[in-house]
C-alpha cells in the first residue's frame, strides 16, 4: 500500500448504484485518474472542492481509498448526536449554492473550463517568453534560443506548481 497526494477532479457527487446510494469523488494524479467510493452523505468526500489536494492510499490491486483527516473531533458539519436532515430538492440546491457548491445549473461546462485553462497557460507562456527575452547576458540570443529558454521555464513552472 502506498500514499499518494492527488488533486480532486470535479465536484463530489451522489450516485445511485445497485448497492444503494454512494458518494463519489474523482481524483487525478501523475499515475492516472481514480474514483473514490464512500457511503452516501460521507462528509470526507462531499466536503471536497474541485482542485483541492488530498491524500489517498493505493492497495496492491490498484484500489484507491481516501485518507481521512487525522482529528479526534468529527468533521465540520457532522452532527454526531442528531439524525441527518432530509431536505426537499429545491432547498438542498439552494443550500448547496449558499455553501459554495456548484449545482448542475451553475457548473461551467467542461469545454469552458478547458478554454479557461488554455488561456491561463497561454498567458503564462507569454510571461515566460518576455522574461526569457529580458535576460541580461553579454551576447545576443537568437529567437530560437529565447523560445527554448521560455519553454523550459514554462515546463518547470507547470511542474513545480502542478498547473
Amino acid at each position: 500500500m502506498k500514499l499518494i497526494d492527488v488533486r480532486v477532479n470535479g465536484m463530489p457527487r451522489q450516485v445511485t448504484t445497485k448497492y444503494g446510494e454512494k458518494a463519489v469523488l474523482d481524483v487525478v494524479t501523475s499515475e492516472g485518474q481514480f474514483t473514490i467510493w464512500r457511503p452516501a452523505g460521507d462528509m470526507e468526500v462531499m466536503g471536497r472542492r474541485n482542485g483541492e489536494r488530498v491524500t489517498i492510499t493505493l492497495d496492491s490491486k490498484g484500489k484507491a481509498a481516501l485518507v481521512e483527516h487525522a482529528s479526534n473531533s468529527p468533521a465540520v458539519g457532522l452532527a454526531t448526536t442528531q439524525p441527518a436532515i432530509t431536505l426537499p430538492f429545491e432547498a438542498e440546491m439552494k443550500l448547496k449554492q449558499q455553501m459554495g457548491f456548484q449545482t448542475p445549473e451553475t457548473q461551467p461546462s467542461r469545454s469552458v473550463e478547458i478554454a479557461d485553462y488554455i488561456q491561463r497557460l497561454g498567458k503564462l507562456y507569454g510571461h515566460c517568453l518576455s522574461t526569457a527575452a529580458d535576460i541580461p547576458i553579454s551576447i545576443e540570443l537568437e529567437s530560437t534560443a529565447v523560445k527554448d529558454i521560455a519553454t523550459t521555464m514554462f515546463i518547470q513552472t507547470v511542474r513545480h506548481f502542478d498547473l
